[in-house]
């Protein structure tokens, strides 16, 4: 902030100093209005002046509403402006015609916005994994939300106004585009923020949270992937193929692909939990640790999984939108078809016994009353039998010595 400070006094010192030249040396306003926008140095000076004052103003608008940066905000700024960097230098070649003055005015600004919403997604986050949050904190990341929710529908509607205008492709597609994404955005953490806050205030006992979350991230894609899918096609009809666009139209359409075969993976699961996962009966919750390893609670009704843990239904439901193996041991969770090998497993049958009988099966440890010597002497029956099988075989009295070399 201090070398910002101190570049921004230089520059405009700068600009001081030659429109004070343009007016001495002109004597009327018009003239130097014409020198100020013929001379190259005073352009120059005059637009790296509004761009400092663009990162003052963004400067002031982060210490207002989210203070100092925290190293993962600051990480999350550096990786998506080098990103977003490129992509707009492609788009520019896109509208190398309507490149001017204001169009890269346009474009600085687009980015200052974007990194203030990036900024606000991760202020979310925080706020979502900490367990006390100070009032102001709430206040100022509410006030923030809404802030950006206004500047985009103010970008959003003069981009639309000057496509309605001139009622041809323009470069206010591009922008209309990336404010309607960004309004989207900012729409989607808040009301995430809004499931959190509810969350809390029902001290975490909001059950259907996460099924909640998982809708609004659900439709979130939907509208990102159909404005992306509409772009694109404007942008192709239009100007050519939008190399910009490429990646960020795969990424959206990935994260649909994968949330929507996990909303089909989760609803197979969730379907008939309560037949898939019978209920803990009284001894099994006294038997064992009764806190659900989930939500930390204690548990007074429990759902079984095939591998024997319990846990919340609830918690188990939102833990199946994430995931789909135990919390506790990592097994994985899947229902089987054979109903009744899932009923043996599920109500605590051993492995290696057969079921019904009690008894353990051929392929079982020795119990506890064959000693080793006597394994020892079984194995070596068998491996003689296999010998007296075969077509050559040695002698018998080599047999009978290694039957009883014990």
């Amino acid at each position: 902030m201090i070398r910002l400070q101190t570049y921004a006094v230089f520059s405009l010192l700068a600009t001081i100093t030659s429109v004070y030249y343009a007016f001495s040396s002109r004597e009327q306003f018009y003239p130097a209005m014409v020198y100020l926008s013929t001379s190259k140095i005073c352009f120059v000076l005059l637009l790296n002046t509004g761009l400092v004052a663009m990162c003052v103003a963004w400067q002031l608008v982060k210490r207002v509403f989210l203070g100092t940066l925290r190293e993962a905000e600051v990480e999350r700024l550096n990786e998506q402006s080098w990103r977003e960097v490129v992509e707009i230098l492609f788009a520019v070649t896109i509208f190398r015609q309507d490149f001017s003055v204001s169009f890269l005015a346009m474009v600085a600004a687009l980015l200052l916005v974007k990194a203030l919403h990036w900024l606000a997604q991760k202020r979310v986050e925080y706020i979502e994994t900490t367990p006390s949050v100070p009032m102001l904190s709430h206040i100022r990341i509410v006030s923030f939300m809404l802030f950006l929710l206004v500047v985009d529908c103010l970008f959003l509607a003069n981009s639309l106004g000057s496509l309605i205008q001139k009622r041809e492709a323009s470069v206010a597609i591009f922008f209309s585009f990336e404010y309607m994404i960004l309004a989207t955005s900012t729409v989607s953490t808040f009301v995430k923020y809004v499931f959190y806050v509810s969350d809390m205030l029902a001290e975490g006992q909001w059950e259907n949270k996460a099924v909640y979350t998982f809708y609004l991230e659900l439709i979130s894609d939907l509208v990102h992937l159909s404005l992306y899918m509409l772009f694109f096609i404007a942008i192709f009809l239009n100007y050519g193929v939008p190399l910009h666009l490429i990646r960020e139209l795969y990424e959206t359409f990935r994260n649909f692909r994968i949330r929507i075969s996990d909303y089909i993976r989760y609803r197979k699961v969730t379907s008939n939990m309560n037949e898939r996962f019978p209920d803990a009966t009284p001894d099994e919750l006294d038997a064992g640790d009764v806190t659900c390893i989930i939500c930390r609670e204690e548990m007074t009704t429990a759902k079984k999984l095939l591998c024997g843990h319990l846990f919340h239904v609830h918690c188990l439901r939102s833990w199946l939108q994430r995931q789909h193996t135990c919390p506790t041991c990592r097994a994985p969770i899947i229902p089987p078809d054979n109903g009744r090998a899932a009923s043996a497993q599920q109500h605590g049958a051993q492995p290696g016994v057969q079921p019904g009988t009690g008894t353990p099966s051929s392929g079982g440890a020795p119990t506890e009353n064959v000693n080793m010597r006597q394994a020892k002497l079984e194995a070596a029956a068998s491996a003689a039998s296999l010998y007296g099988r075969s077509f050559a075989y040695p002698p018998v009295n080599t047999l009978n010595r290694y039957v009883f070399l014990e």
